[in-house]
């Protein structure tokens, strides 16, 4: 899957794919259990179980992937850091929470889209680039999905407020893989830049 990429670029992918993983093992867990509250509809739920089903989906990829690529040289005490991360995101109830996995995963499209590129060693391995570019397709949709659900929410600006707030989070998480994304063609900078900043149509 990976026999395109130099060397240096599988190092810098497999040590930012512990955090990529993390992420969609959370999402998994966490979309299961807001199809099980009475806050959403039933349509909405089953959507939701649905989205699961699918984040399940991407961790296995991105596991599979994982084991084609040199060891993840990751401070254990990253790993904690993201999983304390995705558990605070539950906090506040489940419609705050879903406007959080909304932005968090609007983020995620664009890591993908950055990583996708054309100028960037994984946009030039088609198989690796494939199993991104499956995920990041996914990824837009559960965004518009959860965007769908919490529509009519009240206190828009509430909402907000705690969707940049992730995205602020999930950038403090991003910035010890700075060197690994710059390995990958991707400017750190303007990627933690543009993680941070929540698009003003997403909510």
């Amino acid at each position: 899957m990976t026999m395109r990429l130099p060397y240096d670029a599988a190092q810098a992918l497999a040590d930012v794919l512990p955090l990529l993983a993390c992420g969609e093992k959370a999402a998994a867990t966490a979309f299961s259990r807001l199809a099980d509250d009475h806050a959403f509809s039933s349509v909405v739920c089953a959507s939701l179980e649905r989205i699961a089903a699918e984040e399940d989906v991407h961790f296995a990829l991105l596991t599979g992937l994982a084991a084609t690529l040199p060891p993840a040289r990751v401070d254990p005490a990253q790993r904690r850091t993201s999983q304390h991360f995705h558990a605070r995101l539950t906090q506040g109830g489940a419609v705050v929470h879903l406007a959080r996995i909304a932005a968090i995963d609007a983020a995620v499209c664009t890591i993908l889209s950055r990583i996708l590129s054309r100028t960037t060693p994984i946009g030039n391995a088609p198989m690796t680039a494939s199993l991104f570019a499956q995920i990041r397709r996914d990824e837009s949709r559960h965004v518009a999905i959860a965007r769908a659900a919490i529509e009519a929410a009240p206190d828009r600006l509430g909402l907000r407020d705690e969707a940049t707030r992730a995205r602020e989070g999930l950038a403090a998480l991003l910035e010890p893989v700075g060197a690994a994304f710059a390995a990958l063609k991707v400017d750190p900078d303007a990627l933690l830049r543009d993680v941070r900043r929540l698009p003003n149509r997403l909510l």
